[in-house]
């Protein structure tokens, strides 16, 4: 990979979406230790981590003040800079940052995605479903959770039970669908990314959903007796070596932000 590329990942690690570049990152190899995630440091020179932090009355904080994001990017998000032509790219979208990280450093590490072209769609469709299962379960919480109305531009009293049951009723249809198309892949290696041997980039993707759902509304999103190959390959996945150390630490999440599972009124 020509060096001419410079990256700046800035990431919120705390939050649902980053968490799968977390997830990536650890897998990869990319970070030494799980405290350089929280240190912003990788182990190439060319990806920089600038780390942003969540303040209950002002919103995102750069630790970089001098290098913000641009404005109305997400978090995460990836800038590119070509040295050479002096050109910069953005990349908004979690899966799509991670599809083009694992191609850019794929030389690095083990390889999580399948090099082949039927290997990459069938990545790709997983991928798509878990973000479209996603989406259903935030409609969901729009309106089964009080607390949802500081982000998901409702008002309270146009919250609804019935609309609430319905998203998390194609939540579910939706992970049954992952489950599914991956249940070749479940049963020979016990993962979810076809292709290859070990957890990849369609473990990330899912992982971090649960992960960050669990913390802040006690929500298992896969409680349905159907799922329960999901909720297996969950509890392999949270035996990856650095899990503990990154997932169980006192500060895993704000305090602010674990709302609990009576929060949800449905």
């Amino acid at each position: 990979m020509s060096e001419q590329l410079q990256h700046t990942l800035w990431l919120w690690p705390e939050g649902m979406y980053p968490r799968r570049v977390t997830y990536w990152l650890m897998i990869k190899g990319l970070v030494a230790h799980t405290a350089d995630v929280k240190a912003g440091m990788t182990t190439k020179t060319n990806l920089r981590i600038s780390l942003i932090q969540l303040d209950m009355k002002k919103g995102f904080v750069y630790v970089d003040a001098e290098d913000p994001a641009p404005k109305g990017a997400s978090t995460p998000c990836l800038r590119i800079t070509n040295t050479t032509t002096n050109t910069t790219d953005y990349i908004h979208e979690s899966s799509a940052i991670l599809s083009y990280l694992e191609k850019t450093y794929s030389t690095c590490g083990p390889t999580l995605v399948p090099l082949d072209p039927l290997g990459s769609a069938l990545v790709d469709d997983l991928v798509g479903a878990i973000n479209l299962a996603i989406c259903e379960g935030g409609t969901y919480l729009k309106h089964a959770v009080p607390q949802a109305t500081m982000w998901s531009m409702l008002k309270n009293e146009d919250r609804s039970h019935a609309a609430a049951l319905n998203g998390q009723a194609f939540m579910v249809k939706g992970l049954l669908k992952v489950q599914q198309w991956a249940e070749e892949t479940l049963r020979t290696t016990g993962w979810l990314t076809p292709g290859i041997t070990g957890p990849g980039v369609v473990d990330a993707n899912l992982a971090a959903a649960r992960r960050y759902l669990e913390l802040t509304y006690e929500w298992d999103i896969f409680e349905n007796k159907e799922l329960g190959p999901l909720a297996k390959w969950y509890s392999r996945f949270r035996i990856l070596p650095w899990w503990d150390e990154l997932e169980e630490r006192d500060d895993v999440h704000p305090r602010e932000m674990m709302f609990g599972k009576e929060c949800r009124e449905v």
